[in-house]
Parts: structure tokens; C-alpha cells; sequence
């Protein structure tokens, strides 16, 4: 016997489909994707600013600790290299022997070519440098000023910006208040060998506003982990030049340098 079927049967007795009509599951889908992202750019915007304050507070206790182990400084001997950009023109880099005593007393001389010396102690000789490039005898020995034309030509920097004092006194001037203003980022600071040693590098950059200035845009600095002082820094312009590169080796900490080392009556001197 045939049974005849009323013709919607097959429609009344399909299964139900277990996914809702296409339309509202790509919505529900679409919420569930939408909400994914909210939770994950809220943990990206989160996040940083932790970390950040975290480094910033690093970089600060670092400084502290450079800071007191210079304070146990007396004096100290290094070979000094030295490359600046002068009046548009990286000129090329120059070794010297450097003796420092504190609180200011400061022998140099340079490695290469004819012989060049330079002698400068706080209080003394009229606060001039007694300079000389020939090695020809005292005669031939210029009392200058420090910040004189003569003595600053070719040299961002007076005899008196040098060494390790120098270094801490821009990174203390600079960091904290491009901390307070936001305008730091910490790009490195980490371990690292730097002329054979063990180091701690601090990579920095720097973003004046509202008529800010820094010293530098961008500062690359290596601190001796024995010695705890800076012994190298590298200093970038805004638009990338180099704009000094100071490196120091061979340290001698509190050797016990005399008056003698900075004394124009050296023997071993030539003014």
C-alpha cells in the first residue's frame, strides 16, 4: 500500500540544523573577534608603561652606582681616544695619553705625530693651560685659556670637559629630566664586552618638546662592570651624524698620581 506524504513533509522532518542561520553566527563571531582585540589592545597599552618605568628605575639606580664609585676616585691614568665632529667635519680620531687627579688636575699627551702636550691644574698658572706641539722646549710653551679660541679650535670640548666626571655629569643632566617629561627611550641596557671587558651598554634616546634640549639625540654609553665608571660614549645628532666618540683604555684607578704628573717640572715632559 502507497502512503502518500503531504507535500512538506520532508521540510517539516529535516534535522535541525546545531549552528544558528549564517547571518547571526558571523555576528556572534564578529563580537567574539572584536572583543579578542579590545582584551589585547588593552594589555599592549598596559604593559609598556610598566615596563618602561621599570628600565627608567634601572637606568637611575645604574647611575647612583656610578655616581658613588666615582666618589671613591682620587685620580686615574688612561689612553684617551677621541673623534669629534667640528664645524660640520668628522675629523679623525686621536689617541692620548691622559693623567687625572682630582678635584682638577689634568696631563695630556698626544700619541701621534709631533710631540703635544697639555697641562692644566685648577688654581694654578692663572687657571691657564700650558700648552706645546713641537717638543722644541719651554720657549716654545703657550699659556692659554681653556675656553680660548686658540686651544677650542678644532675641539668641541675645553681641557676641562674631560674624563670620567664629565660623562656622569651629562647622563645626571639629561636622563632624569627626559624621564620627567617622557621624553627618553631606553633602546638597550644590557651585558656587553666593550674593549675586551665586561660592560653594561646604555643605549638611549632622547626627544625634546615644548623648547627642550638635550645634549645629544641619541647616546650610546659602556660601563666598566669592574670599575663601574663610563668608559666610552657615543653621541648621535637628530638626523643620525656622529657627533663624538669617546673611548678610554688601559685604566689605572687611584695609582697614587703625585703633583709631580702634573707638574711642567716632570722630567719626563718636554714644555
Amino acid at each position: 500500500m502507497n502512503i502518500q506524504l503531504p507535500r512538506n513533509a520532508s521540510r517539516r522532518f529535516q534535522p535541525k540544523s546545531h549552528f544558528p542561520a549564517a547571518p547571526l553566527f558571523q555576528r556572534a563571531r564578529a563580537r567574539l573577534v572584536a572583543s579578542f582585540f579590545a582584551a589585547l589592545l588593552c594589555l599592549t597599552t598596559l604593559t609598556p608603561p610598566t615596563a618602561a618605568a621599570d628600565r627608567n628605575e634601572e637606568l637611575l639606580a645604574l647611575l647612583a652606582a656610578v655616581e658613588a664609585s666615582y666618589s671613591k676616585v682620587e685620580d686615574y691614568s688612561a689612553l684617551f681616544h677621541k673623534q669629534e665632529r667640528v664645524d660640520e667635519e668628522l675629523l679623525v680620531e686621536e689617541a692620548i695619553i691622559l693623567k687625572f687627579k682630582k678635584p682638577l688636575k689634568i696631563y695630556m699627551k698626544w700619541v701621534d705625530g709631533p710631540v703635544k702636550e697639555a697641562l692644566y691644574v685648577d688654581g694654578k698658572n692663572n687657571d691657564k693651560v700650558a700648552a706645546h706641539k713641537d717638543g722644541s722646549g719651554a720657549s716654545l710653551t703657550w699659556n692659554l685659556s681653556p675656553t680660548g679660541n686658540t686651544l677650542l679650535d678644532g675641539n668641541r670640548h675645553p681641557i676641562t670637559d674631560i674624563g670620567f666626571g664629565f660623562i656622569i655629569n651629562l647622563m645626571r643632566t639629561n636622563i632624569p629630566v627626559a624621564m620627567e617629561h617622557g621624553e627618553i627611550e631606553i633602546i638597550r641596557l644590557e651585558d656587553e664586552t666593550f674593549e675586551g671587558r665586561p660592560a653594561t651598554a646604555l643605549e638611549v634616546r632622547l626627544t625634546p618638546k615644548e623648547g627642550r634640549k638635550y645634549y645629544a639625540s641619541r647616546i650610546i654609553c659602556h660601563i666598566d662592570k669592574e670599575y663601574l665608571l663610563p668608559v666610552g660614549i657615543t653621541a648621535y645628532d637628530e638626523n643620525e651624524d656622529l657627533l663624538e666618540n669617546y673611548r678610554y683604555t688601559d685604566v689605572k684607578i687611584n695609582s697614587g698620581l703625585t703633583d709631580m704628573d702634573f707638574s711642567r717640572k716632570n722630567p719626563a715632559y718636554e714644555f
